[in-house]
């Protein structure tokens, strides 16, 4: 088996993998779908023709399938879901909430928040939602249902100011790497800045940007390319063998 062929199985299973983690999370709050990036090189040496997770059905046709780089996350608005939840909280615009967990700062979209027994606001995942002041604690005495967040993030109740959530924005998206619980980490040179061009919106959930029909097409086309590299190493043993027995004849 030919170093190409080794590296276009290879490229493939990543890239199968990658559409079945997005299916996985199809219904997951505030999750971005990632992308993975495939060259396809012609076996006569020209030049190479790149492509998204999606190649053409016949691209397999004599050509070695290579990862281009790494898989990127798509990090397009997903549309809303009205839950009326008063703890729900979906943000319009490129902004992130900042959560709080023992390996530093991680930012997420999923708003689907909650209180702790200290009643702190935490995530789905029980990390601390930062706040602008710090954690952002109910008072004992105001009901959950009773919080008003306002567009800017403003938590309040009646007349009480009970914070304001951290939100952040990046002018370079590609700083962020996922580290998984739809969280993300940002790198040494990445740069949070307070957000100035993101909404947020009580009583909603920002659902995940991924269309299955659109990954189930790109899993039948990897597939498909999958199946056809197979067929190709199968000919080169059966025309390996087909000599050998011709030589010893």
């Amino acid at each position: 088996m030919s170093d190409n062929t080794v590296s276009s199985l290879s490229a493939l299973t990543r890239e199968y993998h990658t559409i079945a983690h997005n299916l996985a999370n199809a219904n997951t709050v505030g999750f971005k779908r990632r992308i993975g990036v495939f060259t396809l090189e012609e076996p006569t040496g020209n030049a190479p023709a790149s492509g998204s997770a999606a190649p053409p059905a016949g691209a397999a046709n004599g050509r070695a399938v290579r990862i281009h780089g790494s898989a990127f996350v798509d990090f397009s608005q997903g549309h809303v879901i009205e839950t009326r939840r008063p703890l729900d909280v979906s943000l319009h615009g490129k902004g992130f909430f900042v959560v709080e967990t023992d390996k530093g700062e991680r930012y997420t979209r999923n708003g689907v928040f909650r209180l702790n027994s200290q009643r702190q606001l935490v995530d789905a995942q029980g990390r601390t939602v930062a706040g602008e002041g710090g954690p952002i604690t109910i008072p004992p005495n105001v009901s959950p249902m009773a919080v008003e967040i306002a567009r800017d993030g403003r938590i309040s109740a009646g007349e009480a100011n009970i914070g304001k959530l951290r939100i952040v924005e990046f002018d370079d998206l590609k700083t962020l790497a996922p580290v998984g619980d739809c969280a993300f980490r940002a790198s040494k040179r990445a740069k949070p800045a307070p957000a100035t061009h993101t909404a947020v919106q009580q009583g909603f959930q920002e659902a995940s940007n991924v269309s299955p029909v659109h990954e189930l097409v790109a899993l039948i086309k990897v597939t498909r390319l999958y199946e056809a590299n197979v067929k190709m190493i199968q000919a080169k043993d059966d025309r390996g063998k087909d000599l050998m027995r011709v030589a010893m004849a």
